[in-house]
């Protein structure tokens, strides 16, 4: 199961976001430079390696007017301008969408469902690649410095991993999957993969109501709503009815 979690401090964007959900089938995938750690999608490009190695991808560019050793020096400044390139076209063009593993993260509950006050909603995996635009998916690496790439090593799948699945170690506790989209905007996807939603512990009456509403609509679909345990910090689910 893949869980994304929605929140708003007002309840009527709450209920236009889970309406998004259940009746048009859509989420939104978003464009990285709206992201609020400012220090995500970097990485420093390199060229290193064995005396071979270094020949053997200077020799890969065509038509070079420089020597070999010219080119060795120049390799420093060019990777910083690549950086630099890469990092700005893949923060404008394409999309995100964060999901989490588990639905009873109280930290996730509290950063991403506006204090308790949204919904989580569960897909199958079968979902992601019924996305719109769906590019790739994958797990985050937490780190503690950014990936650095070897161009004289390394392929462009490595190079796209490297900018889209690597986060600074501070955010383990998200436990993050990724789906990247071509594009960013509201995707299309197929709701029969929707399994599972959960209302927040502080969610508004008016989202609950219109929740029961669905439940009796999608029989297929669990609903339940978050509370917590008495003399314990832990979350639990209790079927809505």
């Amino acid at each position: 199961m893949l869980y994304k979690y929605i929140g708003d401090d007002d309840a009527r964007n709450v209920l236009k976001n889970l309406k998004r959900f259940m009746e048009d089938g859509t989420i939104s995938s978003t464009q990285p430079v709206k992201f609020n750690d400012p220090s995500e999608f970097k990485v420093s490009i390199r060229v290193f390696g064995t005396p071979k190695q270094l020949r053997d991808c200077y020799d890969k560019f065509e038509g070079v007017k420089f020597s070999y050793n010219q080119w060795l020096s120049t390799v420093p400044a060019v990777t910083k301008e690549m950086e630099e390139a890469l990092r700005s076209s893949a923060m404008k063009q394409f999309g995100v969408i964060c999901l989490a593993s588990v639905s009873d993260s109280i930290l996730m509950w509290s950063h991403y469902s506006a204090s308790h006050k949204g919904f989580c909603i569960g897909f199958d995996d079968e979902f992601i690649k019924t996305v719109e635009d769906f590019h790739d998916f994958d797990y985050i690496k937490y780190i503690g410095s950014a990936p650095v790439f070897n161009y004289a090593l390394e392929d462009i799948h490595a190079l796209f991993q490297k900018v889209f699945f690597y986060k600074d170690s501070c955010w383990h506790y998200e436990n993050e999957r990724r789906i990247i989209t071509k594009s960013h905007g509201v995707k299309k996807f197929d709701k029969k993969f929707i399994r599972e939603i959960y209302l927040g512990h502080n969610v508004d009456l008016k989202v609950e109501n219109y929740a029961k509403e669905m439940a009796e609509e999608y029989p297929a679909i669990n609903f339940y709503k978050m509370s917590t345990k008495e003399n314990s910090y832990q979350l639990i689910k209790k079927p809505l009815v």
